[in-house]
């Protein structure tokens, strides 16, 4: 291309940020003739804005803009749901590695398959380069690390002490920094640490979760820069569509709780939640996954199923027991599946997975014939009739092995939030009432508290039994 030419091509770039988007989607070989011009190169080097339309074809919207353009050394970001936060830290890790050299940006997530889902997400960000820039960018990846050719790197790790120890880092992104369970050991003794050297980065990412939690604590500190938005902005710059507003709408008024912490992205006051925040975070293993039902598993497991009428779910939960009880299956069935369904879901399962030794299950307004039905697909079933005592007692266990740490769960959100969604209240004859707020659903926390109760009914003859729940 002639100089002249090539001039042209830079004036046209800085001509508007929607020039710079075209030519990346449109023209990318424009784009790497482009960057032979020092000049621009060196413009991209100090505006991460320029890079994310002119190299990944994004634009971010302001709040965006916000955390790309910041030198804070400490930011805790606050953002709803789908709104962009886990992109645009995939983009700000993208290009602090192009144009820094032997620095290390490290990804932490609550689990493993949460890291691997960052490193995706930036993967996804790296096919958006024009293909002569990502060769001379990328050296190599891995299926935790992306290595850049200036030698810097991008390493998603899950939270666990023994990965994430042993690294100086640079820059150290932590997403759904609410949701670790061991937060204030993790932050406070192993992640800072690892700045010391460098005068390192930190950005904590999150929705809300709980005020027990050591992300709302820092949400109140004045070192940190608090970068908070609601929906209401995330709309206004066309994230969300006009669809997902009135699903926000529906959550408001169904469900206040999680409007207040996924959408409005406040920190939301639990009020009579028999399982709180703090407790089920504690509970969460970052290296335990679910496992699908259809594939050969080998184990000691045991069936907790709640049944549903027609305006709820049906759930099928699996606990494991190994080193304590782990909870390794959880699913939901649609509103008004048939029980048939239910039933050859559960006889799959227990087909293709050793050892299922027995299946608890609410027989509350079916009776026998239900118990008898999963008899006869060969579950070893028993039914259990929810009455006052018999809830009470199943839901204590389950706030008991959740606080001893027996009980271990994955990190999975949506577990998570059924975790958290049943209520309590005392009645006048000295019981506990449960209940649910109207639009949301318990019946995973049910299931799961059957497959514990299975469990503990019917240790391994070489474990001396416990007292027995009846």
């Amino acid at each position: 291309m002639r100089d002249v030419d090539r001039e042209n091509l830079i004036e046209y770039i800085h001509a508007s940020p929607q020039n710079q988007i075209k030519l990346n989607i449109r023209e990318p070989d424009l784009v790497a003739e482009a960057l032979k011009e020092d000049a621009l190169v060196a413009q991209l080097r100090e505006d991460p804005l320029l890079f994310s339309r002119l190299m990944l074809g994004i634009n971010p919207t302001h709040y965006q803009e916000e955390l790309l353009t910041t030198r804070h050394k400490r930011v805790l970001v606050r953002w709803p749901r789908q709104s962009g936060k886990t992109r645009t830290l995939g983009q700000l890790s993208i290009w602090h590695a192009s144009f820094h050299r032997d620095q290390t940006i490290l990804l932490v997530a609550p689990s493993e398959r949460q890291s691997i889902n960052l490193r995706d997400e930036i993967h996804k960000l790296l096919g958006c380069l024009p293909e002569g820039a990502r060769r001379s960018l990328i050296a190599r990846t891995t299926r935790t690390r992306i290595y850049f050719r200036n030698g810097s790197r991008i390493v998603a790790l899950p939270n666990s002490e023994e990965t994430i120890r042993g690294y100086k880092a640079h820059i150290i992104m932590v997403d759904e920094a609410a949701f670790f369970r061991n937060d204030e050991s993790i932050l406070r003794h192993v992640i800072i640490p690892m700045l010391a050297t460098t005068g390192g980065r930190l950005i904590l990412s999150s929705t809300p979760w709980g005020r027990g939690t050591l992300f709302h604590r820092l949400s109140q500190d004045p070192d940190y820069l608090q970068l908070h938005i609601t929906w209401h902005n995330a709309y206004e710059e066309g994230v969300y569509n006009p669809e997902f507003k009135e699903e926000i709408l529906r959550t408001k008024e169904t469900n206040p709780l999680a409007y207040e912490t996924e959408y409005l992205a406040e920190f939301a006051e639990e009020s009579n939640i028999w399982l709180p925040t703090q407790l089920i975070t504690g509970a969460i293993d970052p290296n335990l996954e679910y496992m699908p039902y259809d594939k050969p598993q080998k184990g000691r497991y045991y069936m907790g199923v709640d049944l549903a009428e027609r305006v709820d779910h049906s759930a099928i939960a699996i606990i494991e027991r190994k080193q304590g009880y782990q909870l390794r299956h959880l699913h939901k069935f649609p509103i008004g599946e048939p029980l048939t369904s239910v039933i050859g879901y559960a006889k799959v399962l227990a087909s293709n997975w050793e050892n299922v030794h027995h299946c608890y299950l609410d027989d509350t307004k079916h009776g026998d014939h239900i118990t008898n039905d999963f008899n006869s697909a060969a579950l070893n079933a028993h039914g259990v009739t929810f009455t006052h005592r018999n809830k009470m007692e199943m839901a204590q266990l389950l706030k008991t092995r959740l606080t001893d740490g027996t009980l271990r769960i994955p990190y999975h959100r949506q577990t998570l939030t059924e975790l958290n969604t049943p209520t309590y209240h005392l009645t006048k004859q000295g019981t506990i009432q449960y209940d649910h707020p109207l639009g949301t659903h318990d019946d995973a926390f049910w299931a799961i508290s059957l497959a514990l109760l299975a469990a503990e009914e019917n240790k391994p003859p070489s474990i001396p039994m416990a007292k027995i729940i009846r």
